[in-house]
């Protein structure tokens, strides 16, 4: 049994205990440990610029120019999924960092994972740390970030997607081979579906397997989006800075990721 709670609940909870959490000692301590090189790597997405060394080719530098430092976050049922995703996306895109949601929240709590907070203290508890995690990650830049799955993660509450607005949603939607008509559909795909990409896979006892066939999938997505963003930004005449999907990212997180993504309003404008 999947328990979730409210969006009004949620929002309570991100400011005023989830406000206090995130500045725990620990769990500031375990992200700058994991995202060390994340940070050294802010100046060129900040700048609008690429910390590629001259001469140096990356490996993927059309999509690599195209997120410009922008990071992406990984969401699902399948956490060892989301995991093997991000690492293989942090490995292919030079100067990335991946980074386990649930790992995080389960070194803050001296135990394995998410997972094993979620039987300690509850599924809410679990929740409400990893949106902790989340709310820091997004600040961050050039970070592959494995949400929590099962269902019961804080990816699968629409609250906390004002935090993994900061960056690029990836919808990882494993099947079991049944046909679309045929599949459940679940409480948590209502969140998912605020990412911007989504990507169908069909599940097998070999994650290795899985995981390479989808990243080429996530990539040419990801090429997509990104450049439509672009021709359509364009076409409405925005200035050169601020045609890119990464630029309306950082805006947004600048702004303080109030939960208006997509339509970014004014500095002045707070959320009920």
């Amino acid at each position: 049994l999947i328990r979730r709670v409210s969006a009004q609940s949620m929002a309570h909870c991100a400011h005023s205990r989830l406000a206090s959490y995130s500045h725990n000692t620990r769990t500031a301590l375990v992200l700058r440990k994991r995202a060390a090189k994340t940070r050294a790597a802010s100046k060129g997405f900040a700048d609008g610029r690429t910390n590629t060394t001259p001469g140096e080719k990356a490996q993927t530098p059309s999509l690599g120019k195209l997120l410009n430092g922008c990071p992406l976050f990984f969401v699902g049922d399948d956490t060892e999924v989301n995991e093997r995703v991000a690492e293989a996306f942090a490995e292919q895109l030079r100067g990335y960092t991946p980074l386990s949601t649930s790992k995080v929240v389960g070194e803050m709590n001296g135990v394995e994972d998410g997972d094993a907070v979620a039987r300690d203290e509850g599924e809410d508890a679990a929740a409400l740390a990893e949106a902790a995690v989340l709310e820091t990650a997004s600040t961050f830049v050039r970070t592959a970030v494995a949400c929590r799955g099962g269902g019961g993660g804080a990816a699968a509450r629409g609250a906390c997607w004002r935090h993994i607005h900061g960056g690029i949603g990836v919808w990882l939607d494993g099947r079991d081979g049944k046909p679309q008509a045929n599949r459940k559909v679940l409480p948590q795909d209502e969140a998912y579906s605020l990412a911007e990409v989504k990507v169908v896979f069909e599940a097998c006892t070999d994650v290795e397997v899985t995981t390479q066939s989808i990243v080429p999938k996530v990539e040419e997505a990801l090429i997509a989006l990104t450049t439509n963003f672009e021709r359509e930004s364009e076409k409405k005449g925005m200035p050169d800075g601020q045609r890119s999907l990464a630029a309306k990212k950082l805006l947004y997180v600048k702004l303080g990721a109030r939960g208006d993504w997509p339509e970014i309003q004014p500095p002045e404008w707070q959320p009920e």
